[in-house]
């Protein structure tokens, strides 16, 4: 059993392995998408969200992500929309 890797070991994701060379443009533009909603909550992390706050953020993540296409509006539109519903910060 010495091939086994802990879990911590395992779970760990080395970010200097994930080049931007190594990710599609759809891929970039979902981890700026991702960063941006993060920004608005004003947290790092969904994991610093209460349960309420984080199934709202990831809820407002699937409404402006369209799999395999993107976002469905530009960032600055998107940004007026939470602002306007009081999910983000200005």
């Amino acid at each position: 059993m010495k091939n086994l890797k802990s879990f911590e070991s395992f779970n760990y994701i080395d970010e200097t392995d994930l080049t931007t060379e190594a990710l599609s443009n759809l891929q970039k533009e979902y981890r700026t998408y991702f960063q941006f909603l993060l920004a608005c909550f004003d947290v790092t992390s969904p994991s610093k969200l209460s349960d309420a706050k984080k199934s709202e953020f990831f809820d407002i993540v699937k409404k402006y992500w369209v799999k395999g296409k993107g976002t469905t509006k530009d960032l600055e539109k998107i940004k007026e929309d939470l602002i306007k519903d009081g999910n983000c910060k200005e």
